[in-house]
């Protein structure tokens, strides 16, 4: 009778004379292969395409996946023995194959170890690069060899596969390999923490587990079957698609970005990042829309890529919304020749969206790590603010320029500067006194905060305000400025000053309160102030997205008697129809609608504005004038309020009373 084919495949060996059956299990290798293939599926459905890790992850998968196919060709033959010389020439390539492709995991393993925790710069020497190499080019020599000694392994038609001698050296080559990064990864054990490092080594324990199987047991192929497991384990913990990509533009995510900068930090490896902040991302999103947007940044990442590969430079790119772009680099070369050779080439391969309107507008800093910092929040807060704390406006920004700079000193101690003046009182409140242009007097005033520091001095708002919002001190640092304003008002006469009312700033986490009409009516009740005397000014950005709290606090204050005016008209995008409907008295014009009045177009704009908030019974009030032709042509278009320099900068209380008492007299 001839051989049968079983459910757990037979190979008849000929050895010594006798003929025994050693049973292959290949379902181990069938069941590998989807669940290499589900993992790849992931990876591109994802775009975990781009970035060292996530490629070098790719490549373990198609390796792992076509090793396994390489070991199904190399065993299935064998269930019908003599071999035909069909099915010996598949068991001879598919044996080389998998012996080639089954060792250079071990390598691709400890290279995507290396990267993930980045320290990979520790091989980038030559020498290092021999000796992490040399174990498995000696595995490449030895099967060079075996045609001629067939000393790692035989295939005969009559007998099939068959170890050699020198195998075994494999297995210990792989052990090498296998006790390196099972020892790196518990080293590592910092950069990775939790699920992600126990999955780290389950595919090292899972997989030698299975080699020690195979070797003492080898019918029962099941080492593919445990890598497949390992590696779904590792794209499942580690890799967490959701996570570190960014799957609408197509880079590492924000969060990949931050752990990244961790593993830097940590591993001391030396890198040049480079920040790149759309300055017009919001008004290209808004024009765009939300695809077409994710497409533009996306194309914008791609030209750096390619110019970055056509240089030989390894680069990881990362985005964070709404518009930056992290870039990490491994390199020696000039920075700023770099940036400038990436800003020209970028411009060009982008060019068609200039055909739409569309024009990019990024401020670049260049931040070499550890050089210039060491500490990854400062790295990340640097990042969001460089073109804040370097009041030069300019296009390439340096790290090195910056953190000797008081302003750098402050942002990296911003919450504890805030946190010490609302307990201390070292919010103080400066008021820009605002004209009328009908009755030629100052008719009211905006109250602005600073915050006076016994060890940083004067902090700007533009500093303490953002930083307050992202911490969670709005609330308490509104409290006292709203309390500061109205103690003033209590203290002081100010229809005595020409005054009607201050207006006081409204932050929207302020407007989400549920007690904010509480909060102000104690303090009415407190100072005795008349409402009148207080007008709420709120963002024009609060009422884009305007939620039903938001609405019934406006409406609860209203009925008390406040008034509400809409600051900053003009950057953004609230309809006329939409103003006209809000319980609003006033309406502040931001300061860029008064900047562009200097060109044809800008002036017609502002002009018709004008007109069309006084035919709708609003009040008007312009900021940023700061010349007397400025002055001069709001008064031309008969507008009833104008705030700015000209007139005063925010003045302290007592120099602001001073100031109004010396104008009441002229």
């Amino acid at each position: 009778m001839k051989n049968k084919y079983f459910i757990l495949t037979g190979i008849y060996n000929r050895c010594r004379g006798k003929k025994n059956i050693i049973m292959r299990i290949i379902y181990f290798d069938i069941c590998a292969i989807p669940l290499f293939l589900m993992i790849l599926f992931i990876c591109y459905t994802r775009k975990m395409i781009r970035g060292n890790a996530n490629q070098l992850f790719l490549v373990m998968t198609f390796v792992s996946l076509f090793a396994t196919i390489a070991d199904l060709g190399m065993e299935a033959p064998q269930a019908i023995l003599p071999l035909s010389e069909t099915s010996y020439v598949i068991v001879v390539i598919s044996s080389y194959i998998y012996f080639i492709l089954r060792n250079s995991t071990n390598v691709i393993l400890l290279l995507f170890l290396l990267h993930l925790t980045r320290t990979s710069f520790l091989i980038q020497k030559t020498w290092s690069k021999i000796v992490f190499s040399l174990p498995y080019l000696s595995i490449l020599m030895m099967l060079a060899l075996n045609p001629f000694n067939r000393a790692s392994f035989t295939v005969t038609r009559q007998n099939g596969y068959a170890r050699g001698p020198l195998l075994m050296v494999f297995y210990i080559i792989a052990l090498i390999y296998g006790l390196i990064g099972f020892v790196y990864s518990i080293y590592c054990r910092r950069y990775l923490r939790g699920t992600k490092w126990i999955a780290l080594i389950s595919i090292y324990i899972l997989g030698y587990l299975a080699v020690l199987i195979q070797f003492l047991y080898p019918g029962t192929l099941m080492e593919m079957f445990c890598t497949a497991i390992g590696e779904m384990m590792i794209m499942l913990t580690i890799m967490r698609p959701e996570e570190r990509m960014d799957s609408e533009v197509g880079v590492l995510s924000w969060a990949s970005y931050q752990s990244d900068i961790s593993n830097i930090i940590r591993s001391g490896e030396h890198v040049l990042i480079s920040v790149i902040q759309m300055a017009n991302s919001k008004e290209i999103r808004n024009y765009l829309g939300d695809h077409k947007y994710n497409e533009y940044v996306s194309d914008i990442a791609e030209a750096i890529r390619t110019i970055h590969w056509d240089r030989h430079h390894r680069t990881e790119l990362y985005f964070e919304k709404p518009g930056t772009l992290y870039m990490i680099m491994n390199t020696e070369d000039d920075a700023d020749e770099v940036v400038k050779r990436l800003l020209i080439e970028t411009s060009k391969k982008i060019k068609h969206y200039s055909d739409t309107g569309v024009r990019f507008e990024p401020m670049i800093c260049l931040i070499r790590v550890p050089e210039n910092l060491n500490n990854a929040d400062d790295i990340i807060s640097l990042g969001h603010k460089f073109y804040l704390i370097n009041s030069h406006k300019q296009t390439i920004y340096h790290a090195s320029d910056i953190i000797y700079s008081q302003n750098f000193a402050i942002e990296a101690h911003i919450e504890e500067i805030i946190d010490r003046a609302i307990k201390d009182g070292n919010v103080k409140m400066y008021y820009q006194p605002i004209y009328d242009v009908h009755t030629g007097t100052f008719h009211s005033a905006e109250a602005l905060a600073r915050i006076i520091d016994p060890e940083y001095g004067l902090i700007s708002p533009g500093i303490f305000i953002p930083a307050a919002e992202a911490q969670g001190l709005i609330i308490p640092l509104g409290d006292v400025v709203m309390e500061e304003v109205f103690r003033f008002i209590s203290q002081n006469d100010l229809e005595a000053l020409g005054l009607s009312y201050i207006e006081i700033n409204l932050s929207v986490a302020q407007c989400m309160e549920n007690n904010l009409p509480e909060k102000v009516k104690a303090l009415q009740e407190k100072y005795k102030i008349d409402p009148k005397q207080v007008n709420l000014e709120i963002t024009e950005t609060v009422f884009e997205n305007i939620s039903e709290i938001m609405m019934e606090n406006v409406k609860e204050l209203t009925r008390m008697g406040y008034s509400f005016a809409l600051d900053d008209y003009g950057i953004g995008y609230s309809s006329i129809q939409r103003v006209n409907h809000l319980p609003l008295q006033l309406i502040k014009i931001d300061k860029s609608m008064l900047d562009e009045a200097d060109h044809e177009n800008g002036r017609i704009i502002l002009e018709s504005t004008v007109k069309m908030m006084q035919n709708i019974g609003k009040n008007l009030v312009v900021e940023g004038a700061e010349t007397f032709e400025m002055v001069e042509t709001l008064k031309r278009m008969s507008t009833d309020y104008i705030q700015g320099f000209y007139f005063s900068k925010p003045l302290p209380e007592k120099d602001f009373v001073n100031f109004l008492k010396a104008n009441l007299k002229q």
